[in-house]
């Protein structure tokens, strides 16, 4: 196949690595300003706005931010400014904005407002030169994912993992993880290369299936999802490994399908007890993990990293899935129907 036939979105997610690169070599120069600030006047709560893929990017860099660092994290609703008039104090806390564009109004007021009101506000945003986000930010980690023209997110959302992973990793000074991060961009090139087909041969003809993550892996989760719904046309929904026996439960019949990504920490076991219990109910189920369940479909990841490099490669390898699914049913991965590249909400 030639470059000319690839997709849009196959041709820039498989860029991911080389902007990955790009980023360890210029954001720590962005970084220092940073880190002396959040060192002199540590926050007492973050939190992370986002719409999108960006926020599905905020909950992995929530899970980050609370488990490296013990500070609570939570996920901000732009609407109680905009809507409702709050007005809280937000003195010593840190405010996150993540945005591949940077144009959002509901974004960029929302950052705004919480400088106003005492946060300090750092911004994750790919197109961060003429960004009106960027103006209302103290601080701002460019992604420097390049231009994305394909309407479904790859690279810059991968590059916004990278960037959360890069920051915390800095900012809490473990050199375990900033040592595994040298090597993530060569682990990004070899998941592309990875054998998802039997993920394209099962999901063909499907209409409604669920993803599923715990911990970190949710944000992964809710990406896949959002993908299969974008891209494929799809009904796929997101659940937490830890709620999907719940309510969920009762909607799985004979084939249910169900994507599981597991990232071989503390999390793994509940999640394979969860996926014993929904095969039970008779779903038919898909890991992509370096450890089988039994009666499911084993995708193959790579072995021996750590839980976020794992995720941040197993949703590289998932996009090209995703994208081979899309044209499998006959369907145009640039051009999914009523969407635009850039979304502004209020």
């Amino acid at each position: 196949m030639t470059t000319a036939s690839l997709s849009l979105m196959y041709q820039e997610a498989c860029e991911a690595p080389a902007r990955l690169r790009e980023q360890q070599l210029l954001l720590p120069e962005r970084l220092q300003a940073l880190l002396q600030h959040l060192r002199k006047k540590p926050p007492r709560l973050v939190m992370v706005c986002a719409r999108g893929s960006s926020d599905h990017a905020g909950v992995f860099l929530r899970y980050l931010i609370e488990t490296q660092l013990q500070i609570p994290t939570a996920s901000a609703i732009p609407s109680t400014f905009s809507i409702y008039g709050a007005q809280p104090k937000l003195d010593d806390v840190l405010v996150v904005c993540i945005s591949q564009s940077g144009q959002s109004p509901d974004l960029v007021n929302y950052a705004a407002m919480t400088q106003r009101q005492g946060a300090t506000v750092v911004g994750l945003i790919n197109r961060y030169e003429d960004a009106p986000l960027a103006e209302q930010c103290h601080f701002v980690l460019p992604l420097y994912a390049g231009n994305e023209v394909a309407v479904a997110a790859t690279k810059s959302y991968l590059c916004t993992l990278h960037a959360a992973l890069f920051w915390i990793a800095h900012w809490s000074q473990n050199q375990s993880l900033l040592s595994d991060l040298s090597v993530l961009p060569d682990q990004l090139v070899q998941a592309q290369a990875l054998d998802w087909s039997a993920a394209v041969e099962q999901l063909a003809d499907t209409e409604h299936m669920l993803v599923l993550g715990r911990g970190p892996g949710l944000g992964i989760s809710h990406e896949a999802a959002l993908k299969f719904k974008e891209t494929c046309a799809l009904h796929a929904e997101s659940f937490s490994a830890a709620e999907v026996l719940h309510g969920p439960l009762a909607m799985i019949k004979p084939q249910f399908k169900i994507l599981a990504f597991d990232q071989g920490d503390k999390s793994g076991e509940s999640i394979r007890k969860t996926l014993v219990r929904l095969h039970q109910a008779g779903a038919s189920i898909l890991l992509a993990s370096s450890q089988s369940v039994a009666h499911g479909i084993l995708l193959p990841v790579l072995t021996g990293l750590n839980p976020w490099s794992s995720l941040i490669t197993q949703i590289q390898t998932a996009y090209l899935m995703i994208e081979q699914l899309c044209r499998q049913r006959g369907l145009n991965p640039d051009a999914p129907p009523h969407i635009a590249k850039v979304t502004k909400t209020l």
